[in-house]
């Protein structure tokens, strides 16, 4: 069994205008990309990385508009930066990721492939479902939600011809009446493979 890596939360490209301050200056800029965790800025005027800044943006028109603290990752020159949110209500992460989940569904623009199986896992109460899955992790949908840090052993099936794949893995984060998305921590050398011929060659399934 080896470790997986991947990011924590799913991304989605927008194009959404952002306000931010650095202390009392306040700038505009836009956001290209948008995930539960951050987001990265086209304009990186009076950033700088490590800066603590504030955040004011609407990443739908049907969404509230959100207002976080976020810390500054990285600089790329002549591109903009990326910055990582460490203030933000518990309801406005929820709703960034269910909107990045049905976005994504809609476009498959993310780097997953949809995935149409039934999940067992030993520390949940009840059979759960998947509909996509990347190298990294996969999104489960259940009302039996786990907290956030759980580990985690979960069995799936790629293909009905296929053996069981198992893995462990870590709840990374929840959204309510959807699901929760979770890494895989450990999983085989075979079971790794698998998933990325998987990836490489995704069934083509109907309209959810």
């Amino acid at each position: 069994m080896g470790k997986a890596y991947a990011r924590r939360y799913p991304r989605l490209g927008v194009n959404v205008a952002v306000d931010y301050s650095v202390g009392e200056k306040p700038f505009r800029g836009t956001a290209k990309t948008l995930s539960g965790g951050g987001l990265f800025l086209t304009r990186s005027d009076g950033l700088e990385a490590g800066k603590e800044i504030s955040l004011r943006f609407r990443p739908a028109r049907h969404l509230n508009i959100i207002q976080a603290k976020a810390r500054v990752l990285y600089i790329l020159p002549e591109k903009g930066a990326g910055v990582e949110f460490s203030e933000i209500t518990p309801e406005d992460q929820h709703a960034l990721l269910r909107l990045i989940h049905q976005k994504n569904r809609d476009r498959r623009l993310n780097p997953r492939a949809p995935l149409a199986t039934q999940i067992q896992c030993d520390q949940c109460m009840s059979l759960a479902f998947s509909r996509d899955i990347s190298l990294g992790g996969m999104f489960i949908e259940t009302t039996d939600l786990l907290p956030v840090g759980s580990a985690l052993t979960v069995r799936f099936n790629l293909d009905p011809k296929q053996n069981v794949v198992t893995a462990t893995a870590q709840v990374a984060y929840q959204i309510e009446k959807m699901g929760m998305g979770v890494l895989f921590t450990e999983i085989g050398q075979e079971e790794c493979e698998a998933i990325r011929r998987y990836l490489e060659n995704p069934p083509l399934l109907p309209p959810s």
